[in-house]
């Protein structure tokens, strides 16, 4: 009887869901370690981008060192990238989250992350963006962020930003490093427009020294 095929029943009970899980890992663990180089999203969801490897929370809970090393190698990852996730996590959660990332990627490579941006003060934007709505649990801002970020020792670059005047500010940046749907770039949502803009994003580039 394969995992998929098992009873409804045998399916609830948490011993089957953690013994499933830890398959779905070691799966992708073997994934991961075939991969050259290694890319990863983090929280993907049904993002796919081509030659990046998906990950969720049913597989790398992110603020769970456990999960993280289970899955890599100290220093093995060649980039990563995290798009509107870091928001829904506690401010500790958060911490760890990016405390991994720093340790989990190579030296001198790259960690894009996107949330929503605090500085932005339209209602609409607000409405959408404001813990609690959709599951938020954090609201950054280019300072807050800037400073998360370093505090575990990266470099910071940031790339698309409003600032405390609500200033929008935004810097060339490539794709190919990660990809950012709610960017100044490739949005298009027509609710969110405003003087030019559609939805964006705080959007940083950190480096591991």
């Amino acid at each position: 009887m394969s995992w998929r095929n098992a009873p409804i029943s045998l399916q609830q009970f948490s011993i089957y869901q953690q013994l499933n899980r830890r398959r779905r890992q070691r799966n992708l663990r073997k994934q991961l370690r075939d991969a050259t180089p290694l890319k990863v999203v983090l929280g993907a969801g049904t993002t796919v981008f081509e030659g990046w490897i998906q990950t969720d929370k049913e597989m790398l809970d992110v603020a769970c060192p456990e999960d993280w090393s289970f899955l890599f190698e100290p220093s093995s990852i060649d980039s990563i990238l995290c798009e509107h996730m870091l928001e829904h996590l506690s401010e500790e959660e958060g911490r760890v989250a990016v405390k991994e990332c720093y340790h989990y990627l190579k030296r001198g490579e790259l960690f894009r992350v996107a949330v929503p941006d605090g500085y932005r003060r339209d209602a609409t934007y607000i409405r959408e963006t404001n813990p609690p709505s959709d599951g938020h649990l954090m609201l950054y801002n280019i300072d807050s962020l800037t400073r998360l970020l370093e505090s575990v020792g990266f470099k910071t670059t940031p790339l698309e930003y409003f600032d405390v005047q609500e200033q929008f500010h935004a810097f060339p940046w490539d794709e190919k490093d990660g990809m950012v749907h709610r960017s100044v770039r490739f949005d298009t949502q027509e609710e969110f427009q405003r003087d030019g803009l559609f939805y964006t994003s705080l959007i940083i580039d950190a480096r591991k020294q």
